[in-house]
């Protein structure tokens, strides 16, 4: 029996052709469309989230995933494209985050374009202060649930991440904790889903080296 397609496969797969046809630079580069360097992302969680397609959702799977997909090329191991090089991986991830921001542009949603801009902010943060990682993959998780419930028209209160890191001075552990705390406090986790939530998450973990 075949095995079911991921929302996130299907995405990468969509993403590849537009990669592709993008730059002559990037198509020797490519991964293979089975490569096992990895194929989960943020639209697994947010299409979850969501409970079902609906007219707008590609839109924003793809700018999650290419935006995702930028911070990978920067900071961790890329699901599209080899980047043994730091020049390329700098100007690899850049195409990304544009194509992402462009994407979501598409759907005149500037909430989301300024919620995923300070998304991009903090992680960069993060790296550059060596800070744990997992305060960037946490403010990942918030902002994505964020966005789902946003785009299917609910009212989310969007502090600005990077302000509440800002506040609270440079100390990876705590930032951490205080995301985590903030992701149960909102109630942005639902609890029927938590396995799902965390099994997504630790799939992504392969995308870091031990040292990352």
């Amino acid at each position: 029996m075949a095995a079911t397609t991921t929302i996130a496969e299907k995405t990468l797969r969509e993403m590849r052709l537009t990669v592709a046809s993008a730059s002559n630079l990037y198509v020797p580069r490519l991964r293979a469309d089975d490569d096992p360097g990895g194929q989960a992302g943020f639209s697994d969680l947010f299409m979850l989230d969501c409970g079902g397609d609906f007219p707008d959702a590609a839109a924003y799977r793809l700018g999650l995933e290419y935006i995702f997909e930028g911070y990978l090329l920067h900071y961790g191991q890329s699901r599209l494209l080899e980047h043994d090089d730091s020049d390329f991986s700098l100007l690899a991830g850049d195409y990304m985050y544009a194509s992402g921001l462009a994407t979501i542009a598409t759907l005149k949603d500037l909430t989301c374009i300024d919620a995923l801009a300070d998304l991009v902010q903090l992680c960069a943060y993060v790296h550059c202060e060596s800070l744990d990682r997992a305060l960037a993959m946490n403010a990942w998780a918030i902002t994505t649930i964020r966005l789902a419930r946003h785009a299917l028209g609910a009212h989310v209160r969007f502090d600005r991440l990077s302000d509440m890191v800002w506040r609270n001075g440079d100390n990876g552990h705590e930032l951490t904790v205080l995301l985590d705390g903030l992701t149960r406090i909102q109630g942005l986790y639902r609890k029927d889903r938590l396995a799902d939530f965390n099994r997504i998450l630790y799939d992504m973990d392969s995308y870091f080296g031990a040292e990352a």
